[in-house]
């Protein structure tokens, strides 16, 4: 029998939906600027209240401490640990403490000063990410200071996780101290490339010394991913009981200048990048700026690195996304200096690495997604599906060469299908090219070519309302309505609401197992949270919802798209 990936009961049998969410994008009336832990155990509930199956989420990894403004969750320092930012300052333990210090951080914290910082930070369009860190570290400080003092039970779990985390977790907390105490310029991301050479390499005598020296210090960043990991946990406990639960995503690489490629430096061929070869889309290619992993280093260890890095992130989830999942057979490889049309696919081990990927998810019972846009090797997708792994179809690139959309029978039915991700616009800034407009603003297209753009994009929603009024999705009326409104090119997304509803209908109608709801559709969003090919042109990674966790959980057209999607799943399943 072919090993295979795990499959829940509800997957094996039928199918499931549910939605999709930006952690840091949620809004609430007690978060500090930024969606956090609580946030997200709130929005399981919320939406679970809508028998969602499944709550994708975006990756979580560690960013950059000492620059919270980069703010990519695709471009970490490390891909086995958590993001501190997301921790609920208040629902730590120690913030509820007896004695002088813990008196004195809640009086600081509910001051009036102190709390009109708090609801500026949450009333901003964006993510202040400076801002929210600078008010979240001081309230780490404070809370890792009043839990130096304690000893008993909370301890004793403190000192099991950090014996769990072993030697990763240990140089982790190193490098972060490190950085901190070479890093220069505080809000710019240098790394360990820029450190004092003695201390570049992590089994350095000199490393080993300052260890020794600052332990605390090197203690205060374990501390803080061990309140991660356990307030992740209940927001993961939340979903008990779903078809799947909390659905997370692991990036493709980390940061050349980061604790994973410092902890660990022969792991990584550091003269080269990985990116995209020329296509139509992109003619110039794409450099991506993360370095390759070493294939050869990859097997060395038994594949210890690797399973370790799967158990990071199938911890806390029902299911995982693989992001660019063709690395496991393939990268694209370009040497430093050069463009990224002068480089070359390098293969990796690509059996083994799938082996210890079936491997993990049946031993974590969690099932696996590989996002498998873009270029994708001949028979891969086939080998995928031997191996129970879901593709992951997005309806705004199912189309034929004709330009005009798949039908739903077309979809594969292992699969998880979805309408469009965090790299593309919204539905409703697709329908009115909200994202030519941006790039016509920020100067990526010339005022021609944005003309040319906005011809082929009125084509092809042209194409998409058709294919939903033909697969009895959009009724004539709403077929209708909505090419006057994107004619009138207006701006409130609730006016697409019925595009949103019949396209996630259409969804429903295919056999993909899973049906994924993006949380900006359904509440009308009309800018995407990522522009690729920007840094700080753009407010990349900032955008919060337009509406805080009260207001999505009583907002009917959540309820209205949940429903139709619901029944029709349910529906199908009884069939």
């Amino acid at each position: 029998m072919t090993p295979h990936a795990y499959l829940p009961p509800a997957l094996e049998r039928g199918r499931t939906w549910g939605f999709a969410l930006n952690l840091y994008a949620l809004r609430s009336q007690r978060n500090w600027g930024v969606g956090d832990f609580t946030d997200l155990r709130e929005a399981v509930r919320i939406l679970r209240g809508f028998d969602a199956g499944v709550i994708g989420i975006n990756p979580l990894h560690a960013l950059h401490y000492l620059a919270p403004d980069a703010a990519s969750p695709y471009s970490p320092t490390s891909r086995y640990f958590l993001n501190p930012l997301y921790i609920d300052v208040e629902a730590v333990e120690e913030f509820e403490a007896a004695g002088e210090r813990a008196d004195a951080l809640r009086r600081r914290i509910s001051s009036e000063v102190f709390r009109e910082t708090l609801a500026g930070l949450r009333a901003t369009r964006t993510v202040e990410y400076a801002r929210v860190a600078r008010a979240k570290w001081s309230a780490f400080e404070e809370l890792y200071a009043i839990f130096s003092a304690r000893k008993g039970e909370r301890r004793r779990a403190f000192e099991a996780f950090v014996q769990r985390g072993g030697i990763r977790l240990e140089r982790f907390a190193l490098y972060e101290a490190l950085n901190e105490r070479f890093a220069g310029d505080a809000g710019r991301v240098r790394g360990w490339m820029t450190w004092p050479q003695e201390y570049r390499d992590p089994a350095s005598p000199a490393v080993a010394a300052f260890a020794a020296r600052y332990r605390r210090r090197v203690r205060y960043y374990q501390y803080l991913q061990w309140l991660a990991d356990g307030q992740l946990a209940q927001a993961a406990a939340q979903a008990q009981g779903a078809a799947i639960g909390l659905y997370r995503d692991l990036a493709v690489g980390v940061d050349r200048g980061g604790a994973d490629v410092w902890s660990e430096p022969d792991a990584y061929v550091l003269e080269e990048s990985v990116g995209a070869p020329p296509d139509p889309f992109g003619p110039l290619g794409q450099n991506w700026g993360f370095p390759p992993a070493d294939p050869e280093r990859l097997l060395r260890d038994g594949g210890t690195s690797f399973r370790e890095l799967l158990r990071a992130n199938m911890i806390h989830a029902g299911a995982l996304r693989i992001d660019h999942v063709m690395g496991l057979m393939r990268l694209y490889r370009i040497p430093s200096g050069k463009p990224a049309s002068e480089g070359a696919y390098v293969s990796y081990p690509f059996e083994q690495l799938l082996g210890m990927l079936l491997s993990e998810s049946v031993g974590a019972r969690c099932v696996v997604v590989g996002e498998d846009l873009g270029t994708v090797p001949e028979g891969f997708r086939e080998r995928m599906g031997r191996a129970a792994i879901l593709s992951h179809p997005l309806l705004l690139f199912e189309r034929d060469f004709d330009g005009r959309f798949r039908a739903p029978h077309e979809y594969p039915a292992l699969a998880l299908a979805t309408a469009t991700t965090h790299d593309l616009p919204t539905l409703g800034g697709w329908a009115i090219g909200r994202d030519i407009d941006v790039r016509e603003e920020l100067g990526l297209l010339r005022p021609a070519d944005a003309v040319e753009a906005r011809s082929l994009r009125r084509i092809d929603l042209s194409h998409l309302l058709e294919a939903l009024r033909a697969h009895a999705a959009l009724g004539e009326a709403d077929f209708h309505s909505l090419h006057a409104t994107v004619d009138a090119k207006v701006a409130q997304g609730e006016c697409y609401e019925p595009l949103v509803r019949a396209a996630y209908r259409f969804l429903a109608e295919t056999p993909s197992r899973v049906v994924l709801i993006q949380l900006d559709d359904a509440l009308g969003e009309l800018d995407q949270v990522n522009l690729p090919g920007t840094f700080v042109e753009y407010t990349n990674w900032r955008r919060k919802t337009s509406f805080d966790l009260e207001g999505i959980a009583a907002d009917p057209r959540v309820a209205a798209i949940a429903g139709e999607v619901r029944e029709r799943i349910r529906r199908g399943n009884q069939g």
